[in-house]
């Protein structure tokens, strides 16, 4: 299995890095933690991209590409801490109307889980409950939300639903919300690589610039063992995403389930431990609220337990080992 890139996805993840670079700075997100309010020009420049439909068809108004390109964006979106619901958007650019040209901003309420919280839910104009039976879609001005005060991530709010949905808009089958399901744990994935890699970045960053005892911390042997750890995490993470995208874009490459689920353990052990990594690296710094170190941090805690938490994951390959 070649898992190099083509010239075609370099200049695709070149384009959207380009982009990237001038709206999502470290001081535009800095500016958004003192005011979290939803930009929805930003999400539709996104939209103008074409970003909602690199896996929606070229009839249907997408690029008609695949998932592994999907990966390959997420990543980059993952790594510029970039806010919204991007899994959700991917998800239902071909179903929901309004959501390739960013005009229409969907949630994601799983019904397996066992508290009805939704991420990006206050910012949503719709929320769409994945059922074992099917896809069902909500407009979310019929539904009763409770919204903390202080999410865990302050870039990405949530909504606790607080009364029933009814019956909603049926847009897809027990089969579709199957595939949902494992696709948005493979685009979760690659954005918790995406994590793992910017936090990475900004530790190595620090280690070269911070000067202490006459030398920069980067040139102790305690520092680089931690970022050459953290920089396996991000590879291994990557390797695993791109295997699990290929199983769902070419069928009988492998199991779609195992790759999947190998995938998101990975991605969400490396997002998390170089989020500590990047705050260790800091060292008192790291605590402050005005290093992104934090963002990290937080941001790989609240998608860890996206579309499958990474223990959930485990189980399903051990079971398929035992098997």
């Amino acid at each position: 299995m070649d898992l190099t890139l083509s010239p075609d996805q370099l200049d695709l993840r070149a384009g959207l890095v380009d982009f990237l670079d001038g709206e999502w700075s470290a001081e535009r997100l800095r500016a958004c933690l003192s005011d979290p309010a939803w930009d929805g020009a930003a999400w539709r420049r996104l939209a103008e991209l074409g970003l909602f439909g690199v896996a929606v068809p070229e009839g249907a108004g997408g690029m008609g590409l695949g998932w592994t390109e999907a990966s390959i964006l997420c990543e980059e979106l993952g790594r510029f801490l970039v806010p919204g619901p991007l899994v959700p958007s991917l998800l239902a650019a071909e179903r929901v109307p309004g959501v390739l040209t960013g005009e229409c901003v969907v949630a994601v309420l799983d019904g397996r889980d066992p508290a009805a919280v939704a991420e990006h839910l206050p910012n949503a104009t719709h929320v769409l409950v994945v059922e074992d039976s099917g896809l069902f879609l909500h407009p979310v001005d019929g539904v009763r939300t409770v919204v903390p005060a202080k999410p865990l991530d302050p870039l990405t709010p949530v909504a606790v639903i607080a009364g029933p949905l009814g019956p909603g808009e049926r847009i897809g089958s027990a089969r579709d919300a199957a595939h949902w399901r494992e696709t948005g744990a493979l685009l979760t994935a690659a954005l918790q690589t995406g994590v793992a890699r910017g936090a990475l970045d900004l530790a190595t960053r620090y280690a070269t610039e911070r000067v202490q005892f006459g030398r920069t911390i980067g040139s102790f042997q305690a520092i680089k063992h931690l970022l050459a750890e953290a920089l396996v995490r991000v590879d291994l993470a990557r390797a695993a995403v791109y295997v699990a995208a290929l199983t769902l874009d070419e069928p009988g490459v492998g199991d779609p389930g195992e790759a999947v689920a190998a995938a998101k353990v990975l991605a969400d052990d490396a997002a998390c431990a170089n989020g500590r990594t990047c705050v260790q690296v800091h060292g008192g710094m790291g605590f402050t609220w005005e290093v992104l170190a934090h963002l990290y941090l937080k941001r790989a805690w609240v998608q860890e337990t996206a579309f499958g938490s990474a223990d959930e994951h485990a189980l399903r390959l051990a079971e398929t080992a035992l098997r």
